[in-house]
């Protein structure tokens, strides 16, 4: 019965492990696709001066990105001088941040094509509406430039081509399962684990120790991934090279998140295991004293 114990014991401690590491996974995947990560990726990577149909994965070559969306401005009745200037304003990475979070759940979640949320039309419009006092030699209200904002807004989107043209040989599936996986599953599983381990051990206090090393150990693998990102680049980008500029600064993003994860995953860790050694040591002591 020992025996039994000791190895249901120890299958609980790698499953627990098992699940501490997806939950990392799943919780840093959630993590890089927020808007303002994916406002940091674009100024990161001077998504602005890309080639449209890299970052779109289109065959042909075309114009850059800040090309495509100035002339877009100048077609919706935008004075020249207003979308330089929301161009080269800080909020651009910020409204394209909202843009590009909805195209990728657009992608990933077979919505229809996808709109700049109100918060970031909201923006644009503030940009628009300081850029026109500035400007006081444009002839224009400015209820006639917040109707061509949300014109140019609602545009927006036309840039992006049909679902299936973006998606070519990427992952699409396993990318959506990731991201809309009940991270809450996870904690009831390690949840369970734990109440095995104490069955099994007939110990509180080493369920302590069992956690601690699980989360040190994992702790420490992501901040060696973390630290990795030149080979890791190098790795993946072998394979996708004609997307290097695009998915480079996605990665660096991405170990940044699972390094911040794991220095607090693995301090964590130490924590708990220095609170076991009290604990055995107090419950030593006792044993001793009687």
């Amino acid at each position: 019965m020992k025996f039994i114990r000791n190895l249901l014991t120890f299958f609980c401690i790698i499953f627990l492990f098992i699940a501490i590491v997806f939950t990392i996974i799943i919780y840093s995947g959630k993590s890089l696709l927020n808007k303002e990560n994916l406002s940091n990726y674009i100024k990161n990577s001077n998504i602005l001066n890309m080639d449209i149909n890299v970052i779109f994965n289109l065959e042909e070559s075309g114009m850059t990105l800040k090309e495509k969306i100035y002339n877009l401005g100048l077609e919706c009745n935008i004075p020249e001088k207003i979308v330089v200037d929301i161009l080269k304003s800080d909020e651009i990475n910020l409204i394209l941040g909202d843009f590009f979070n909805e195209t990728i759940y657009y992608l990933i979640d077979e919505r229809s094509k996808p709109e700049l949320s109100e918060e970031a039309v909201n923006k644009m419009i503030e940009l628009a509406s300081l850029s026109l006092e500035d400007n006081i030699n444009i002839m224009l209200t400015d209820e006639e430039l917040k109707i061509y904002v949300i014109d140019y807004a609602n545009k927006l989107t036309e840039i992006i081509p049909d679902r299936q043209v973006m998606i070519g040989v990427l992952p699409i599936s396993t990318i959506n399962s990731i991201l809309n996986f009940n991270i809450n599953y996870l904690y009831l599983i390690m949840f369970g684990l734990l109440v095995l381990l104490v069955l099994f051990s007939w110990s509180f206090y080493k369920l302590i120790k069992y956690l601690g090393v699980n989360m040190l150990v994992s702790g420490i693998i992501f901040v060696i991934l973390g630290c990795m990102n030149n080979f890791l680049n190098s790795l993946i980008l072998s394979q996708i090279e004609r997307l290097k500029v695009l998915v480079s600064p996605f990665i660096t993003i991405l170990l940044t998140i699972w390094f911040k994860c794991g220095v607090l995953i693995s301090f964590s860790g130490v924590f708990l295991i220095l609170i076991y050694v009290v604990i055995n040591r107090i419950v030593i002591n006792s044993y001793e004293s009687k």
